[in-house]
């Protein structure tokens, strides 16, 4: 399933903890790392694009649309999407990942553009080791300015990959990250959790279906630190053309 192919879900989601990164960002980051494993197995392929589009609805009644293109390549993916809310806010994003087969490497960059034009940058670099594992470093600079590092390593599994690693935000206090992903049953599932350096964690957990229409439904849920939860639903229509 194409879990990572559509945006939306790494937006608008509430703080962790106000000294850290966003959940969503943190996902991204470990994201960057299962891209590489995922592409160590797959094969070259010809230049191709694809379109999705959808709708999203949460539980404190916000709503709004959605729309992503994404150009794989030999060695290279590129995404451009939007996400617009129920007040006519829109914020894009632009990213783009590369993998050089012969050095099992590769990096990632992403610049999301927010309604007021101020913007979010992510850089990374990922290798894989001799282990089979792959080890990714980089740095996240948010709205404000202010930048973090991080570092996780990642590992195939049966059905999956996990992953686990550290994030050091600007003031120098560090947050503790893990991530499972699991195929079953024609569902992924996804679970990202942060620890801060006061023991209080945050998770979320993203579970994906692919509908017999060819749709895709997916369902977030959000365990914030003090033990309330929110969730979101979104509604993913492929480009018919793509």
């Amino acid at each position: 399933p194409a879990a990572t192919t559509v945006f939306p879900h790494n937006q608008s989601f509430p703080t962790i903890m106000k000294t850290f990164h966003h959940l969503p960002a943190c996902a991204t980051l470990l994201l960057a790392s299962f891209a590489l494993l995922a592409a160590a197995s797959a094969g070259a392929a010809e230049k191709k694009t694809k379109g999705n589009s959808g709708t999203y609805s949460n539980s404190k009644g916000r709503s709004g649309t959605f729309e992503s293109t994404t150009t794989k390549e030999k060695g290279k993916r590129t995404r451009e999407g939007s996400i617009t809310n129920q007040d006519g806010q829109t914020t894009t994003r632009s990213s783009q990942r590369t993998r050089d087969k012969d050095a099992d490497a590769g990096t990632y960059t992403k610049t999301t553009t927010g309604p007021e034009g101020k913007t979010a940058t992510v850089s990374s670099t990922s290798q894989q080791n001799e282990d089979g594992t792959v080890s990714t470093t980089g740095s996240r600079t948010g709205f404000n300015g202010k930048t973090g590092t991080f570092e996780n390593t990642t590992i195939k599994t049966e059905n999956g990959r996990t992953s686990t690693g550290t994030i050091t935000g600007p003031e120098g206090k560090t947050a503790t990250t893990a991530a499972t992903v699991t195929h079953e049953n024609g569902m992924t599932t996804k679970t990202q959790t942060v620890t801060g350096p006061g023991g209080k964690t945050s998770e979320r957990e993203i579970s994906s279906k692919k509908n017999a229409d060819g749709s895709i439904t997916r369902t977030i849920q959000m365990t914030h630190p003090d033990g309330t939860t929110s969730t979101r639903t979104e509604t993913i229509t492929p480009d018919p053309k793509s």
